[in-house]
């Protein structure tokens, strides 16, 4: 079902939102939330890699995303380990990708 969800955005599981409509919730609430807070301000948000995975590839354009990985849309599920970090700057409505799936913080013994 997950790689279902991948190769067919519109595609709703029976429990669950589709790919899109998780992209579009998840930009939603970052924009929400960016309101809340002075510019600039830190913000720290929890997730599964593939809500993040959903809104890249909703948000970006392909070009951007294989920037950061080759090919991303079409191996988007197997890009975000387990504790990494993503982190976005948003600014008059408009988000950028500064750091993708790192774990550099997690050492060399990852």
């Amino acid at each position: 079902m997950w790689e279902r969800c991948t190769r067919e955005p519109d595609y709703r599981p029976p429990v669950g939102d589709s790919a899109k409509q998780a992209a579009l919730r998840l930009s939603s609430f970052l924009s929400e939330i960016s309101m809340q807070h002075p510019p600039r301000s830190p913000i720290v948000l929890v997730t599964h890699g593939g809500l993040i995975t959903d809104f890249l590839a909703h948000t970006f354009q392909k070009e951007d995303l294989d920037g950061w990985h080759p090919h991303f849309l079409s191996v988007q599920s197997s890009l975000v380990s387990e504790c990494s970090i993503t982190t976005l700057h948003y600014e008059s409505g408009t988000f950028m990708i500064t750091n993708f799936a790192s774990v550099d913080h997690l050492g060399p013994s990852r």
